[in-house]
């Protein structure tokens, strides 16, 4: 229930942002018979809003309202941040649709990234989207490795190399990650004495067994991707969050557009993360990456039949 508290004030505090940005300066009795609470609840989303904004948290990098009008009960937005409640285009959630299906099936994405999927799919089932996961991950192994993390128990599991070699194995697990597009158990291997990691799509069972960790996790991943080329991607900033995060990505930012700059090893991976925010970019090279931007893009707009 707090959870659904929680979203619930979410929801608002962005709808208020937006409200304002339209309406302009409104009194708190508006906006709280706009959003079915009270005024008083209205005046502390307000205050909770004005401590709120970009990292770094800098004055100039919080929401702003006019401090005058706040005293006189009115609520006038002087700096949103450019944070505003997004609506999506049919052919713009087919994309996100896309990205969010490629985290989900790595097996490695958080449970809210299945629960926006679904929510999402609900909403735009009629546009005739449909997703396909490129990988498959069964949630009963997912969930014994969650268990097995947060107990810091080892696990015992069945898993397929690369060859098609079945070993059976005890692992300390450590953390699961998304690597260019698949999903990864990071674990001490008790069989082999040293570190492994491990595709989530080739465990084919995973017991927990009464055996506690006792190494810690790798300091870097057990393993390293060799890049294929450099690409330098401008998107504007309401995009950023889509490259802010990506491996050795280094990032030049504007009041308007951020500039990234980071290795490639998987051209469609990275495709289908700048597909996610394909309205907001600006440029996008080298003609590699370009290139398989358009076949993801030209892959999404088949399945919406545009």
């Amino acid at each position: 229930m707090a959870g659904d508290r929680a979203v619930g004030r979410v929801t608002r505090l962005l709808g208020i942002i937006e409200y304002l940005e339209t309406q302009g300066a409104t009194d708190f009795a508006e906006l709280a018979a706009h959003f079915g609470v009270s005024a008083a609840q209205i005046e502390k989303d307000v205050t909770l809003l004005w401590l709120s904004g970009r990292p770094g948290y800098s004055h100039e990098d919080l929401i702003d309202f006019d401090g005058f009008a706040f005293d006189d009960k009115v609520a006038d937005l002087t700096n949103a941040q450019g944070l505003r409640q997004v609506s999506y285009s049919p052919r713009e959630a087919a994309a996100l649709i896309g990205a969010l299906s490629a985290l989900v099936a790595t097996g490695a994405a958080p449970d809210a990234a299945s629960s926006a999927l679904g929510k999402l799919t609900t909403v735009v089932g009629s546009t005739g989207v449909e997703v396909v996961s490129a990988t498959e991950v069964d949630p009963a192994i997912r969930g014994s490795l969650d268990e097995s993390i947060a107990t810091r128990h080892a696990v015992e599991l069945t898993y397929v190399d690369a060859h098609q070699r079945r070993s059976v194995r005890v692992v300390e697990p450590h953390r699961l990650v998304a690597i260019d597009g698949a999903g990864y158990l990071e674990c001490y291997c008790l069989r082999a004495d040293d570190y492994r990691t491990l595709r989530l799509d080739r465990i084919e069972s995973a017991t927990a067994v009464d055996v506690m960790v006792t190494h810690p996790p790798a300091e870097k991943l057990g393993f390293s991707l060799d890049a294929g080329f450099a690409a330098t991607v401008r998107v504007a900033r309401a995009g950023r969050w889509a490259v802010e995060d990506l491996p050795s990505v280094e990032l030049e930012t504007t009041d308007a557009e951020v500039t990234a700059r980071f290795p490639v090893a998987d051209a469609d991976w990275a495709a289908g993360r700048l597909l996610a925010v394909a309205p907001h970019l600006r440029s996008v090279e080298p003609q590699e990456l370009r290139d398989a931007l358009a076949e993801r893009a030209a892959n999404v707009l088949a399945v919406h039949g545009d």
